[in-house]
């Protein structure tokens, strides 16, 4: 038989108190048995904010610290890794104007009807004046009509290291034909704008005889340079088709300046106030007519690569001109 003093062998929880609704909400903000805010006591509080002021001061001043190291090693105005230096390299990409409007930015399809000037809503086919507002646009967002600091052939390849703060203006009117709006898209004969994209510090290497020319390069090009007399110091460009029916439809090409080139003079690119990069306008003449044209724009000169993969050296896009008769057939192929 057991004792009746035998010690105790296990213990009887006892439920907390339970507490609801507001004086639940109260017990939360301050329990006034056990002294504690919000789960915790003042002095535990005090602790874990002093806690984090320290942790969130010292993790501020590492970053403020990281920050000013790294800023010692950059220029404000220009980068710290140039040309060949750089991931982007020496090869400045092939740039072209009219661009994409948003609802086609994927496309590199020039389509419209030369016969209208705008297209209704629902219409598949925009009028002409969708990219000729785009054209137009550019150039008087982009370039001035001040001819005061125009260059010459005939001026030193140095001078942006002279004038940096005076870049050449381009002056717009050497675009001929293609100098202002419509652009020649009311009559089939469009053009459009190339421009090089801006390379920090980068110096062209010319095709003007003193380089041998690449054995790939067009025999009509290579004629053209030796023919340059007054500048030959210009990164050349070419148009062509892709395909030999493309070839054979585009029909001829001008270029405006005649030069066919970007003079060596707009370059290098220093983050001049007001530079305006060089431009030349391409017009196809006589393409054909509801043929998509695929047309390919190559840079020339010694230090730009060409990878066309990679859309290096070069510029693509799509040529589709129709008219009125050829729209409402191709509208049709929707219904």
């Amino acid at each position: 038989m057991a004792s009746a003093n035998a010690g105790v062998l296990g213990v009887t929880a006892i439920k907390p108190p339970e507490y609801h609704g507001w004086e639940a909400v109260k017990m939360f903000f301050y329990d006034s048995e056990k002294g504690e805010y919000m789960g915790r006591t003042g002095k535990s509080w005090a602790l874990i904010i002093l806690f984090y002021i320290i942790y969130y001061t010292l993790l501020a001043a590492f970053w403020a610290l990281m920050l000013f190291i790294f800023l010692q090693t950059i220029e404000s105005d220009r980068p710290k890794w140039q040309g060949d230096a750089s991931l982007i390299g020496s090869s400045p990409g092939v740039g072209i104007v009219p661009t994409q409007p948003d609802a086609t930015i994927d496309s590199s399809i020039i389509m419209f009807n030369r016969d209208k000037k705008r297209m209704g809503a629902q219409s598949h086919v925009p009028g002409y004046e969708t990219w000729t507002h785009n054209m137009n646009k550019f150039l008087k967002q982009r370039y001035s009509d001040d001819a005061s600091k125009a260059c010459s052939p005939g001026d030193d390849r140095d001078h942006f290291e002279q004038h940096g703060n005076e870049p050449c203006n381009f002056d717009t009117a050497v675009l001929g034909k293609c100098a202002a709006q419509p652009f020649g898209y009311d009559e089939g004969k469009p053009c459009i704008f190339l421009k090089l994209n801006r390379l920090y510090g980068v110096r062209n290497e010319h095709y003007n005889g003193s380089i041998p020319f690449p054995e790939d390069m067009p025999t009509d090009l290579v004629d053209h340079v030796k023919d340059q007399k007054e500048d030959n110091n210009q990164v050349w460009i070419d148009c062509h088709g892709e395909n030999p029916a493309d070839v054979e439809s585009l029909g001829k090409i001008s270029y405006y300046p005649k030069t066919r080139g970007f003079p060596a003079y707009y370059f290098p690119y220093l983050n001049q106030e007001h530079y305006e990069s060089p431009l030349i306008a391409v017009q196809f003449e006589n393409p054909a007519m509801g043929q998509l044209l695929h047309i390919e724009c190559r840079a020339w000169a010694k230090n730009i690569r060409y990878d066309r993969m990679d859309r290096i050296g070069m510029a693509h896009f799509e040529l589709f001109i129709l008219d009125t008769e050829m729209t409402e057939t191709y509208e049709d192929s929707f219904k």
